[in-house]
């Protein structure tokens, strides 16, 4: 069986004996979905008699995801043009929360929303990309955690916001989902340092979320300071979603609204979609994160272990495809709370962080507990092999060699493409 995975632009094909495929694992086709530019208009069409009374003479904040993210940016300003018209004046902002503002993919975002108004004739009189530690900010309240709600000031200045937002399964906030795009997306660094640091608590982790169908999995505690942060932004104007599930330009499901309402049914559709039981955990996985952006650096790249480690067992050797052509991450300060501890005693570094959170300290703490549980993680990467000496991780220049040893050993091999956007489990809970 030839099996092919996605890693930056291209692929990676693996050959290999149809007895030693365990299982194959891929986010679902949607041949028989709809592009996205349409399936958006169409959500936006069935809401607008609503929206157009709240956005009609107002001035409307619109937020787009960053440059690291895969979504339909283009697709939902085009899509929101036929409510957007009415608005007295609109701005347009990037969520990055803490990913670097002044990068080439966010230019091109910005320069594409110049493109969309102008030929949509909106009334566009600023746009921009989020920093979190330079953009003026406005502290609005507190969290029940006691997290400080400060944001981007622009927010001050809006009488409806509108988020344009794909959702998939988030490995400690539960889902992506429109509400991120406020808090962390346009919060100050110590706000975000303040809600990261719930992320090492229990409940923390993919598909779990306070607006979930079932009650059982409604404890999260980074999902629900988030959504409290969103209430609190909510309190003082309308704040819409058009949200979608998708892939590669087509989309299974979209709709516009009041963002609790979008969000809550999203769940259900991501859990319909994106969550996948495999029938085992497996001793042998080959796991791609889906391609460009999602393995644009070591950083971005980790979510696809993290979703994916229910279904690798006690002991296992996993081969990891993620190009990083971007580094290890998108600033020195994240690599070295990040990656630099694995360097070093990194057990000790763990339970530093555990007892008091350093921002980004997280994913060098699950990256530890990972290396722990594995003979061996392999990385088939572009980053030189002496970026990852003394980490644990495992440079793998010959991938198909790798596994082709693996198939002579005769252990089935679990096989992941896209797992960025996926939540893989042994059961589903």
């Amino acid at each position: 069986m030839r099996i092919s995975l996605g890693y930056g632009d291209g692929r990676i094909a693996f050959d290999v004996p149809d007895e030693c495929v365990g299982q194959v694992v891929r986010p679902p086709r949607l041949d028989k979905g709809e592009p996205a530019r349409l399936s958006l208009a169409k959500a936006v069409e069935r809401a607008s008699a609503e929206a157009d009374a709240g956005f009609a003479g107002k001035d409307v904040l619109v937020l787009l995801a960053d440059g690291t993210r895969d979504q339909p940016n283009r697709a939902g300003l085009s899509a929101l043009a036929q409510v957007l018209r009415a608005a007295r004046s609109i701005r347009v902002l990037i969520s990055t929360g803490t990913h670097r503002a002044d990068t080439p993919d966010n230019c091109h975002i910005l320069k594409m929303v110049e493109d969309v108004c102008s030929r949509e004739r909106l009334p566009l009189v600023d746009a921009g990309a989020h920093d979190c530690r330079s953009s003026p900010s406005v502290d609005l309240d507190r969290t029940s955690f006691d997290v400080s709600v400060v944001l981007n000031r622009w927010i001050e200045s809006a009488d409806v916001i509108c988020i344009v937002s794909e959702m998939k399964p988030h490995y400690f906030a539960g889902y992506s989902n429109p509400a991120k795009f406020l808090l962390p997306g346009l919060a100050r660094y110590e706000t975000v340092e303040q809600d990261h640091a719930l992320t090492l608590q229990p409940g923390a982790a993919a598909c779990r979320h306070p607006l979930h169908p079932d009650p059982s999995r409604r404890d999260n505690p980074v999902a629900r300071n988030q959504l409290e942060a969103a209430r609190i932004v909510a309190d003082k104007r309308p704040v819409f979603a058009l949200a979608s599930v998708g892939d590669d330009g087509n989309t299974r499901w979209a709709r516009f609204g009041p963002l609790e309402q979008v969000v809550a049914e999203g769940i259900r559709q991501v859990d319909a979609a994106l969550t996948v039981a495999v029938d085992r955990p497996y001793r042998r996985a080959v796991i791609s994160c889906g391609g460009y952006p999602h393995d644009e650096t070591l950083y971005t790249a980790q979510r696809s272990l993290e979703l994916t480690k229910e279904c690798v067992a006690d002991g296992a050797e996993v081969l990891w495809l993620a190009e990083c052509r971007n580094g290890v991450a998108a600033s020195e300060r994240t690599a070295e709370n990040f990656f630099a501890p694995l360097k070093g005693d990194a057990a000790s570094y763990a339970r530093t962080v555990r007892a008091k959170y350093v921002m980004f300290g997280h994913k060098a703490v699950l990256f530890h507990e990972m290396l722990l549980r594995l003979t061996g993680l392999y990385v088939t990467t572009a980053l030189p092999s002496s970026t990852l000496d003394g980490t644990g991780l495992i440079a793998c220049s010959n991938a198909t060699g790798l596994v082709s040893r693996w198939a002579r050993e005769g252990e089935p091999i679990l096989f992941v493409d896209g797992a960025n956007k996926l939540a893989i489990t042994t059961a589903l809970k």
